[in-house]
């Protein structure tokens, strides 16, 4: 084939519009199936990276691939790669992603939480990663909040806080996913789910002390308090 005809085709091929996707239903249909127990992909590592690199390609080939105006799904995929994101330790993508889910939430409240817990880590690590720079850190994000309209949504960070170990996680997840799955397979939300409880024992559950007492002393009361 002539070099000039296979870079035309080559540029009219970059320059293609996405597809527009207006519902969640005009996306391809995820599925992940499992190696073993459900509940060891949030306690070990291994098994969590298993499931981590293909939910990875798929988030990222999906938005690539398609103009997501479906507001769920675009925060969704977006969330998904902030959280493996920070699991990774890569600090300035997961505050990108997390940038990116707050700019199209409408909701003022959740706009205003949306990745407290990965913004106050990464302004953490920048101060040498410590649990005093997460208190640090914490306390810094807390004086910007607007509590009257977070109050509920900081009460229930307050309750998992103290009640999150490494082992409640891997039961919610054996509880709410187990009994739920499609022929040993886990779908996009339930793989979410699971993302959320990997980074809630690798990042929340070693500061649920510190986000209990901080939150505590500005009257943040946990749900079941109130």
């Amino acid at each position: 084939m002539p070099r000039l005809l296979v870079f035309l085709l080559v540029a009219a091929c970059a320059s293609a519009p996405r597809p527009r996707v207006e519902r969640a239903d005009q996306l391809p249909r995820h599925r992940y199936p499992l190696a073993g127990p459900v509940g060891a992909l949030v306690v070990d590592a291994a098994a969590f990276a298993r499931l981590a690199g293909p939910l990875r390609a798929d988030m990222e080939s999906d938005l690539a691939r398609f103009d997501i105006r479906e507001p769920e799904s675009l925060k969704d995929r977006l969330f998904i790669l902030a959280l493996l994101d920070a699991l990774d330790n890569r600090w300035p993508e997961a505050l990108a992603r997390v940038d990116q889910v707050a700019a199209v939430e409408t909701k003022p409240a959740d706009k205003a939480m949306t990745g407290l817990t990965i913004r106050v880590w990464t302004d953490a690590i920048a101060h040498g990663g410590t649990v005093d720079a997460f208190r640090a850190a914490l306390d810094r994000k807390l004086a910007t909040m607007p509590f009257d309209l977070v109050r509920g949504h900081l009460s229930t960070l307050r309750t998992m806080s103290q009640v999150f170990t490494p082992d409640v996680c891997r039961q919610l997840v054996e509880s709410e996913i187990g009994k739920h799955l499609d022929n040993g397979a886990l779908n996009l939300e339930q793989a979410q789910a699971i993302a959320f409880q990997r980074y809630a024992v690798v990042r929340l559950v070693p500061v649920g002390a510190i986000i209990d007492q901080s939150l505590g002393a500005r009257g943040i009361q946990p749900q079941a308090e109130e």
